[in-house]
């Protein structure tokens, strides 16, 4: 089968990689003329980083945690137990670009494509937030602004740390430590996020800043002979923003179907697997309604507990805290659930 994907980004090459693994030789079409990573928090998780085939990606990986962290205002913290990675992602996509050639795979760079009309075959778009390919298929998605600085500094972490203030972002803010360098950002506005690093105490030296929009919630990945994944679909998930998972599952599913000869169920079976679920709207509309005041009492009931080690009975108590509606908590607990599994 003929299979082109547009865009040599994450979601481009591990569905390259995926494809070259089940036998098909795909080919790529690239509009840089040296792969260079968007913004990204370059986090990751193991389980995800080895669903990638071929070789150890970790070698990429210049720090690997234990845990996540939690912070709730307060003083409060929680932890997620869960191997993970933050990647150097820019070298790691030159590295997959390698691995794609050398399996078989077919890599063009430097072209633009301003149109998927008259590309036969099987078409992927993987070209990011603001896709061609997208465009032709009808796909809607909604955005987030993130902001992120890229640090010197000596700040000592905890995990890889994620911050629920409402003071800072309607979401979320974040330090991810990258082998003596910092990934430090929030979902929102760089007023805010310089306030963030301001209240922490970061110092050190600001080495690049990046902005970019996090599109989710995507509506249609298909139609005709094109299929979206990555940001172009809006597959990010909607409560973490982290699309890494969603790109490795979704590249699963369209091999699987490309393998049946059941291409046109592509758009069923990515909107029937629990990278998107139904419950992360309401998930995120909840979370969104979230005061600094219910997050504070939540980080009571939670401080210094493990979050995917809870007990039955921890659960419920959480459920009926009167913190918020046991039935917002259900959907919290449900989006949050799922996410942890796969959205990073």
């Amino acid at each position: 089968m003929n299979i082109t994907i547009i865009g040599a980004g994450p979601g481009g090459l591990i569905t390259g990689l995926k494809l070259l693994e089940a036998g098909f030789e795909p080919k790529i079409i690239e509009k840089q003329e040296a792969l260079e990573s968007t913004l990204c928090g370059e986090g990751i998780s193991a389980e995800t980083l080895g669903m990638i085939p071929f070789r150890d990606w970790s070698e990429f990986a210049p720090q690997t945690f234990g845990h996540a962290t939690f912070f709730l205002p307060g003083g409060y913290r929680c932890y997620a137990k869960k191997k993970c990675f933050t990647m150097d992602r820019t070298p790691w996509l030159r590295a997959m670009s390698k691995e794609f050639v050398k399996r078989g795979g077919s890599l063009e760079m430097g072209r633009k494509v301003e149109s998927v009309n008259g590309i036969g075959g099987l078409v992927v778009g993987a070209d990011g937030p603001f896709s061609v390919a997208a465009k032709f298929v009808g796909n809607h998605v909604q955005r987030m602004a993130g902001v992120q600085y890229r640090m010197k500094s000596d700040y000592e972490w905890d995990g890889m740390e994620f911050y629920l203030d409402k003071t800072y972002s309607q979401e979320y803010s974040w330090i991810f430590a990258k082998g003596g360098l910092f990934n430090v950002g929030l979902l929102g506005y760089q007023k805010d996020l310089e306030q963030f690093i301001k209240d922490k105490n970061l110092g050190g030296e600001i080495l690049k800043k990046e902005a970019y929009n996090i599109p989710f919630f995507g509506t249609r990945v298909q139609k005709e002979n094109v299929v979206l994944t990555g940001d172009a679909a809006g597959i990010t998930n909607p409560l973490t923003k982290g699309g890494m998972a969603a790109i490795v599952h979704a590249a699963d599913i369209l091999t699987a179907c490309i393998k049946e000869g059941k291409i046109g169920e592509y758009q069923y079976r990515l909107f029937a697997h629990p990278v998107m679920a139904p419950a992360y709207r309401d998930g995120l509309k909840y979370f969104r309604e979230l005061t600094n005041e219910e997050l504070e009492k939540m980080g009571k009931f939670l401080d210094r507990k493990v979050l995917n080690q809870l007990s039955r009975w921890e659960k419920l108590r959480i459920m009926f805290s009167s913190v918020v509606s046991p039935k917002k908590m259900r959907f919290l607990m449900k989006a949050s659930s799922f996410a942890n599994k796969y959205s990073w």
